[in-house]
């Protein structure tokens, strides 16, 4: 694994969004989270930000953090969170 524990908590997160049988045999942080890796469609990724705002105290803004550069794998929106949390968490 990544030892980034947001990494980590990302990686849970999506796997049991996905469920077994679309999470890819190799599947890690640079794992797409729509096409070509874990499949995710719209409403997935709804609930997946809705779960990240939850677990980590973070609020997203739709238009400026939400893009598909954002949503496009495991790493790059545990960036994206790790950006927005507070200092303190």
């Amino acid at each position: 694994m990544s030892g980034d524990p947001v990494v980590e908590r990302l990686l849970q997160l999506v796997t049991k969004l996905a469920g077994a049988t679309r999470v890819p045999a190799d599947a890690g942080p640079d794992t797409p989270l729509r096409d070509d890796g874990y499949w995710l469609d719209s409403v997935d990724l709804v609930e997946l930000v809705v779960a990240c705002e939850h677990e980590f105290g973070v609020l997203f803004e739709g238009e400026t953090d939400l893009t598909a550069k954002a949503l496009s794998t495991v790493r790059t929106l545990a960036d994206l969170i790790t950006r927005k949390r507070p200092a303190s968490a």
